[in-house]
C-alpha cells in the first residue's frame, strides 16, 4: 500500500531500558512497518516479527486502495448496492461506522473520490475549482452506508471507500496481539507511525509541529495505543496558502483549526482515528470528546501554536 496520506511519522522512539532489544523493520503499507521486543530469546523474537510482518502485509494486500482485484478495489469498482464482505472487514467498517459517530462525521472513511480529486495519491496535489469539490462532495458521505449484520454492505455505487486513516493502527493493533500469543509481554509496533507499545520502559516523544529538532513532549505508555496527526509532514502550498493532507470532510477541504494532535487510547486503531477525526473538529471540540470517552486521552496544538491537554493526558508525561 503506498503512503497513507493520514499517517506521519511524527514519532521518536526513546528507550529507557538496559535489557536487550531485538529490532527489525520492513516496507509496507507504503512506510516502514519496526517491531521492537525485549525480554525473549532470538528465536522466538524472530518468529513472532516474521508472523506479524506476514500480518501487516495480509492487511495491506487486502485494504490497500493501490492495487487491482482485491476486496478494496471490488468494493470501489463494482455497480451492486449490496456486497458480502467478510468478518475481518465487516469489523472494521462497523468501528469506522463507530468513530463517524463519535466525532459528528469528522472521521469518514467515504472520502477517496475527494483524494483521487486533489492528487495527494498521485504526489501531485492541487486546489481544484470549487465546483469541482461540490461535485465531490455529493459522492462522499458516510451517511449514505449502511450496515446489515452480519456481513453486508449496503453503498451507493459512486461512493468509494478509503481505509488509510485507521487501518495502520488495526494493523499495530494485530501485530500487538500475535506477539502477545507469542508470550512476548515488552514490545513496541511502529506501523507508518501508528503505535502500540506493552511494557514498562517505552518512551515516546512527541515532535514539535513548528520545530523541527525540538520535541512537544515526552510521554510513557503501557498496553496503549499512540497516534499523531500533523500538517507539516504531507501538504502543498498553492499562492501564499498551505495545504494539510488531512481532509475535512464536510467541506471538502483540507483541515485547518490545528497543527497537530496526539492522541493516546487502549487501542492503537482508535488513536488513529481520533488523532484524524479530531485534527478536523478542531481544539476546543476535540478536547470535549476526548473528556468524553473512557481512558482516551489527547495532546493538541492549534493553528496559532497554543498547546491543549485533556485533564489525564498529564498523567503519561515523562519527566
Amino acid at each position: 500500500m503506498k503512503k497513507f496520506f493520514y499517517i506521519i511519522l511524527l514519532l521518536t522512539f526513546i528507550s529507557c531500558s538496559n535489557s536487550k532489544t531485538i529490532k527489525r523493520t520492513t516496507i509496507a503499507m507504503g512506510s516502514t512497518v519496526e517491531i521492537q521486543v525485549r525480554g525473549v530469546n532470538e528465536v522466538i523474537a524472530n518468529k513472532a516479527i516474521n508472523a506479524g510482518f506476514e500480518e501487516v502485509r495480509r492487511i495491506d494486500t487486502l485494504f490497500s486502495t493501490y492495487m487491482t482485484g482485491n476486496l478494496m478495489w471490488k468494493l470501489n469498482n463494482t455497480d451492486a448496492d449490496e456486497i458480502i464482505v467478510d468478518k475481518e472487514f465487516f469489523y472494521v467498517l462497523k468501528k469506522c461506522d463507530e468513530f463517524w459517530k463519535i466525532t459528528d462525521g469528522c472521521f469518514d472513511v467515504t472520502l477517496e473520490n475527494l483524494i483521487e480529486l486533489i492528487g495527494f495519491d498521485k504526489n501531485s496535489p492541487d486546489i481544484p475549482p470549487s465546483q469541482k469539490i461540490k461535485e465531490a462532495l455529493k459522492k462522499i458521505g458516510w451517511e449514505n452506508i449502511t450496515l446489515k449484520e452480519p456481513n453486508i454492505l449496503i453503498k451507493p455505487a459512486n461512493i468509494k471507500l478509503n481505509f488509510n486513516a485507521c487501518i495502520p493502527g488495526y494493523a499495530a493493533d494485530r501485530i500487538a496481539n500475535i506477539l502477545s500469543n507469542y508470550g512476548i509481554k515488552n514490545y513496541l509496533i511502529n506501523v507508518g507511525g501508528e503505535i502500540f507499545a506493552r511494557g514498562k520502559d517505552w518512551k515516546i516523544g512527541i515532535q514539535h509541529p513548528r520545530k523541527q529538532f525540538e520535541l512537544l513532549a515526552t510521554i510513557k505508555v503501557d498496553g496503549k495505543g499512540v497516534s499523531t496527526s500533523g500538517d507539516y509532514e504531507q501538504f502543498f502550498k498553492k499562492g501564499k496558502k498551505t495545504f494539510t493532507h488531512i481532509f475535512n470532510p464536510i467541506t471538502g477541504y483540507p483541515a485547518n483549526e490545528c497543527q497537530s494532535v496526539t492522541v493516546i487510547a487502549d487501542d492503537a486503531m482508535t488513536a488513529d482515528a481520533l488523532s484524524t477525526g479530531i485534527f478536523v473538529l478542531g481544539p476546543q471540540k476535540g478536547i470535549k470528546l476526548a473528556e468524553s470517552l473512557k481512558n482516551v486521552e489527547v495532546i493538541i496544538v492549534d493553528s496559532s501554536g497554543v498547546i491543549y491537554q485533556s485533564s489525564n493526558f498529564e498523567k503519561y508525561l515523562s519527566r
